[in-house]
């Protein structure tokens, strides 16, 4: 849940800043949609006594709009940090991968590279299916978009969190390195070298699993694609339209998909187990209300 003041912040900047950018190029539908998030708020009343209750704003859940894309992040934290807690607990290794390819001028030319590389590897290709599958017991992925800092031009990478269930200390950057070289040069067709890898071990304490959540799903909360060219930015939309960003595999598999099952929980879904304070009553009736208009008399439902 967001505080008060960072949701303030957060609408603020919305309204300043992406709304107008995304107007700039288009985008009216999705502007429209991030210009209203969050201000309308459902409100549940008690049918037994009239008791009012918040049960929740209404979200565009996009990840553009500064508010959603915080929530997400915040969403990932909650559930991700204590699952690998266990598993360090557990016996298992954790490890942040990058995998990044050379930059490019097409971006849908250089991202269906990318996630061919990454098919590749992880299914198309038996060989490195089972070298991958070595590698790691499960882990998670996330897929980042960004203009290269020297270049000017596309850089998509991957980012990721894998584990392994070992006693022994590993040294996989050289067999990563060469997987990745390989699956990518295939993708592409060529001997040369095209792709590259990045690997750091996790300690297994909270702040340092905590600071790994953090940089695999940093995509979310940056808004460095406000700064990207009109012309540039009009190419993301149109390339990144319905494309998933996220997925998982192995002992984490699927839970990428709890994380969007909490993030679309509804104001229905928070009342099924829900009774009013004052009267014990479970009978609730569901009005929405413009979130700045609310009274100081509504109660948190929890």
């Amino acid at each position: 849940m967001l505080k008060y003041e960072d949701l303030k912040k957060r609408i603020y900047y919305n309204e300043k800043y992406i709304v107008p950018k995304l107007k700039a190029v288009e985008q009216d539908k999705l502007a429209f949609n991030i210009e209203n998030c969050s201000k309308t708020s459902c409100i549940a009343t008690c049918s037994g006594c009239g008791a009012k209750y918040y049960a929740g704003s209404s979200y565009c859940k996009s990840r553009y709009c500064a508010v959603c894309a915080k929530l997400r992040a915040l969403a990932w934290l909650c559930k991700l940090v204590p699952l690998l807690e266990q598993y360090s607990s557990n016996g298992y290794k954790l490890f942040m991968l990058n995998f990044t390819i050379k930059d490019h001028k097409d971006l849908d030319y250089i991202l269906n590279k990318l996630m061919k590389s990454w098919r590749i590897m992880t299914h198309d290709d038996k060989r490195s299916k089972k070298e991958f599958r070595r590698l790691n017991d499960g882990g998670i992925k996330s897929l980042e978009i960004k203009i290269g800092e020297n270049s000017g031009i596309w850089h998509p990478h991957i980012h990721s969190i894998v584990l392994l269930k070992t006693e022994e200390k590993v040294y996989q950057y050289n067999d990563y390195r060469k997987l990745w070289e390989y699956c990518s040069a295939l993708a592409y067709g060529t001997t040369d070298k095209v792709g590259s890898v990045d690997i750091r071990g996790l300690k297994g304490y909270k702040g340092d699993i905590v600071s790994a959540v953090v940089e695999t799903f940093k995509y979310m909360t940056k808004l460095d694609w406000l700064n990207i060219p009109d012309e540039q930015l009009r190419e993301l939309f149109k390339v990144t339209n319905n494309r998933r960003f996220i997925s998982s595999w192995g002992v984490l598999y699927r839970v990428n998909q709890q994380v969007e099952a909490l993030l679309n929980e509804t104001s229905e879904d928070k009342l099924k187990n829900m009774a009013c304070k004052v009267c014990g009553c479970t009978e609730f009736e569901l009005e929405n209300h413009l979130t700045k208009m609310l009274s100081a008399d509504i109660l948190d439902l929890k």
